[in-house]
């Protein structure tokens, strides 16, 4: 088997290396074709541009040939020892232009450069050509012929002369006779020996200038600044006849150059002329490159394909070779896998036989007892007293379902006891793969996994389900599923259970000074504290944070004596809870309200109760803390009251129950000068309501934000329409602001929208603040008012005198009016101390330049003593109850000002308006 082993992949290498070696060497045979192809390709394209510059050079020979025997006969025959007239000459020119198609013209000049005769009539008798004209004087030498620089007659078309200087016999110049060549021709000539679209020609003279160029370039020509072109530089170099050169010309691209100096040997030119031609080595290289990608091509999917080849037969005749070691190995194979899945899954088999009830385990199995393979083969006939007794039905009942249909898996979950003696949580499956002839089932075979620590991490969800975290002592849940049960027991019995509730005093502050892991470590200790005292079947429970419930249960059938056993174990509760506590060093104290419930015979909801024990310890806290109350039943009429209250409340404004009555203030003549609005309520079955009576539960349930901006919205339509009649125009109108509608974000932006949306003149609205809102954030409470007093808002300081605020804060407060207390006027006449309370109010307020008004004036007498102090502005019921529209406004006839009692006055003034 090894040498097969050891066969196969050297007979695999040898198939791959002989597959490389094809390879390879097709692919250079294929690099040799092309590269042997790239030279041919190159060798005939040089060669057809050398015979191309050859024609071009021998064509261009033979037409500087003609044009120079063409100036000779001209220049003999135009000669004044000619004999020859002007017809005659004039008719020779025009021979001798017709028979040299590459001649344009045929002229005579003078050394001046003026054109003195030509082949035709010429109007015009000077040539444009200045670069030409000035060096006709200086053509001295009769046998040169002179070629003149290219020039730009008519725009793109470029012009060249060939020129002989007429000498006199002294040898002074006299003119020159001169050929314009035509371009056309010449430019035939030149793009006859292109024979590729990306080839170009010229013809180049010596100082590096292109005097001819296929195809036309008419800027290059233009410009005579430029520098020589490379190839032409490279060639002179040369030293050489003609050259083929490759490189970048002066745009970039890289180009194939031959270039040929003319033999004009002869002629007597005073220019040597380069020809030159040529190509794009990219489009040359064109041809080689289709062939070199078509073979690269064919050579990579040869390559591919015999690699394909070879991978399949290897492949093929792999598996054919490994079939038959698969069938010998397949059976070892497959046993260990099975081997493994069971070690990594750590499930143990067994084998039931069913007639005897006997069961065979293999090692693993009797590993999760604690027994070896050899120990356990002796519990084989007494497995069952292995089986905790509880377990036993489960194990019947799993193998009668199991029984009743054979295609659902039989599986059930049990203990067995341990080696150790300790219970292992054990999970068994099977199947039945064996019957008798009858169809009883004889045989099974399974499988059973240790599931102890599942068991494990289940019991402890269930109990962080039911305990608390910190405590471990029931929780919520746990605690509401008992007093459940503790109800109907007590309901059945007859006997009587109690409720609990105990919070600790001022933990909030012991968790924020001292830190939270000491608030937790004094749970604990409490959690203990109340397990001491407690019984065992008692329930102590934690709600959350430093809320604890202790559920008591068979208190006896006696109400007097479960109420006295019930308050015994609140006093120890108590006592317990009030000790110190040694935490870290420190002997903190902290002391339990606690509030206590009964229940029994009658029905009571979990809820109820509980309620009842959180306002019992509420009531107990409201005693001064550190101690316990009974839920009495007169708190629970209270809080429906308040219940009700509330509801009914947050209806009233849907409803129109709510209406503003206006209690006017007066100056010292009984005039009237202003109003208070106060709410009060028409509720439809208590009738009328004072404030006093809702507005405390407005405030502990929020609805005061809302009452209060429909107060102003109120006071601010009224003040709209007295405006309306001259004699309420002046009223003021004094509205009273709650401590948490002021210091609400948006309460100075509401009360200008009010204003705005109601036209009221902010002139004539107060708003009255009490002493308890400078308290806090007095820089806050300073800007708002500032704000609003910008807009003409006043301000007045009610129930002023009552308060804890700092008479320095006083003189900060952008306020106009005080307030007196009405509890101070009403006592001025009875006690001297109120009375210099109420003296020292109007002496204030006048050295802070602010008005001052007495509330609750009732008596002559009290107006009488307020006016000698020196206070100007009153209100009370002396001058009118608060009512729903405004008293006439007019001073107080003199029968009221000595009237004595407040019913008089408040009556005689009840002539309302609407």
């Amino acid at each position: 088997m090894d040498q097969q082993n050891d066969k196969k992949p050297r007979t695999v290498r040898a198939e791959w290396l002989m597959l490389s070696f094809v390879l390879v060497f097709s692919g250079l045979l294929i690099a040799y074709f092309i590269w042997n192809e790239r030279s041919l390709l190159m060798a005939s394209n040089v060669e057809r541009m050398r015979l191309q510059t050859l024609i071009i050079d021998e064509n261009l020979s033979r037409q500087l040939e003609g044009v120079r025997s063409a100036l000779d006969s001209a220049r003999s025959a135009l000669r004044e020892t000619s004999g020859c007239t002007s017809d005659c000459r004039r008719i020779l020119l025009q021979s001798l232009k017709r028979a040299m198609p590459g001649v344009r013209a045929l002229v005579m000049v003078n050394r001046r450069g003026a054109i003195v005769m030509s082949d035709d009539d010429l109007r015009d008798s000077r040539l444009d050509d200045s670069d030409y004209t000035s060096k006709v004087e200086s053509m001295r030498d009769a046998d040169t012929l002179y070629l003149s620089q290219p020039y730009e007659n008519t725009p793109g078309v470029f012009n060249l002369k060939l020129s002989m200087a007429v000498v006199t016999a002294d040898g002074g110049n006299n003119g020159a006779v001169s050929a314009i060549l035509n371009p056309e021709y010449f430019d035939a000539v030149m793009r006859s020996a292109l024979y590729a679209p990306d080839m170009n020609s010229a013809i180049t003279e010596d100082s590096g200038r292109r005097i001819l160029f296929v195809p036309a370039d008419p800027a290059a020509m233009r410009n005579t600044a430029a520098a020589p072109d490379p190839f032409f530089v490279r060639h002179r170099g040369s030293g050489r006849t003609d050259t083929v050169l490759e490189g970048a010309a002066v745009n970039g691209e890289r180009r194939l150059v031959v270039q040929r100096t003319m033999l004009l040997s002869g002629l007597g030119l005073d220019k040597t002329l380069v020809v030159s031609l040529g190509r794009n080595q990219a489009v040359i290289n064109m041809g080689w490159h289709s062939m070199a990608w078509t073979c690269g091509l064919a050579w990579l999917l040869f390559g591919v394909m015999s690699s394909s080849a070879l991978v399949l037969v290897q492949r093929r005749r792999s598996v054919l070779e490994d079939l038959e070691t698969a069938r010998a190995e397949e059976q070892a194979a497959a046993a260990e896998k099975i081997e493994l899945a069971l070690n990594g899954a750590n499930l143990g088999l067994w084998d039931w036989e069913m007639a005897g009830d006997t069961r065979i385990v293999d090692g693993r199995a009797a590993a999760m007892l604690g027994y070896t393979l050899e120990e356990q083969y002796a519990e084989t006939l007494q497995w069952r007293r292995l089986v905790h007794p509880d377990d036993i039905p489960g194990l019947d009942a799993a193998l009668a379902a199991h029984l009743a249909d054979e295609s659902r898996s039989y599986e059930a979950e049990y203990r067995m006891r341990h080696r150790a003696g300790h219970w292992v949580w054990l999970q068994s499956r099977g199947r039945i793969v064996e019957h008798t002839p009858e169809g009883a089932p004889l045989r099974m075979l399974g499988t059973r996994m240790d599931i102890s620590a599942r068991k494990l991490a289940e019991a402890e969800i269930a109990h962080l389900a039911f305990y608390d975290g910190l405590t471990n002592l029931p929780n919520r849940r746990l605690l509401l599923d008992r007093l459940h049960h503790a109800i109907a027991k007590a309901a059945r019995s007859g006997n009587h259970g109690a409720v609990l509730f105990v919070d600790l005093d001022n933990f909030k502050s012991l968790n924020d000074t001292m830190g939270h892991d000491m608030g937790d470590r004094l749970l604990e200790m409490v959690a203990f504290r109340l397990q001491e005292v407690t019984r065992e079947t008692d329930t102590v429970a934690r709600l959350g944070g430093d809320e604890f419930v202790i559920l008591l249960e068979d208190l006896g059938a006696d109400p007097q004596q479960a109420l006295d056993n019930a308050a015994g174990v609140a006093g120890k509760v108590l006592e317990a809870l009030s000790r110190t506590y040694p935490l870290d060093g420190h002997d903190l104290r902290s002391t339990p309200s606690i509030g206590v419930v009964l229940f029994g015979l009658e029905h009571h909801t979990i809820n109820d109760l509980l309620r009842q024990a959180d306002m019992a310890m509420y009531e107990a806290k409201a005693a001064g803390r550190a101690t316990f109350r009974f839920f009495d039943p007169r708190m629970q009429v209270a809080l429906d009251a308040s219940a009700s209250l509330e509801a009914d409340l947050r209806c009233a404004l849907q409803r129109g129950e709510l209406q503003l009555h206006y209690q006017p203030v007066v100056d010292a003549t009984g005039r009237t000068t202003g109003v208070e609005a106060l709410l009060r309520w028409i509720h439809p079955q208590r009738g009328l309501i004072g404030p006093a009576d809702f507005i405390p539960q407005a405030e502990k349930s929020g609805l005061i934000l809302e009452l209060g901006e429909w107060v102003l919205e109120q006071a601010c339509g009224q003040l709209v329409q007295w405006s309306l009649n001259a004699d309420t125009a002046h009223l003021t109108m004094a509205v009273n602001v709650s401590a948490r509608q002021f210091r609400q974000p948006t309460f100075v932006e509401k009360v200008l929208r009010v204003l705005d949306q109601t036209g009221a003149d902010p002139r004539l609205l107060k708003l009255e603040l009490t002493e308890s809102m400078l308290l806090t954030d007095m820089d806050e409470v300073i800007a708002r008012m500032t704000t609003l007093k910008a807009h003409g808002v006043g301000f007045a300081l009610d129930d002023f005198g009552t308060g804890y605020s700092s008479l320095s804060y006083l003189k900060l407060l952008p306020i106009d009016q005080l307030k007196i207390d009405r509890s101070f006027v009403h006592d001025m006449l009875l006690t001297r101390h109120a009375s210099s309370i109420v003296r020292a109010i109007v002496t204030l307020a006048y050295s802070m330049d602010l008005d001052v008004v007495a509330e609750g004036v009732e008596s002559r007498e009290q107006w009488s003593a307020l006016e000698a102090i020196g206070c100007t502005s009153f209100q009370g019921y002396l001058f009118g109850r608060a009512a729903p529209a405004l008293p006439a406004v007019s001073v107080l006839p003199a029968h009221v000002v000595n009237c004595t009692h407040a019913e008089e006055a408040g009556a005689i003034m009840l002539d309302m308006t609407t």
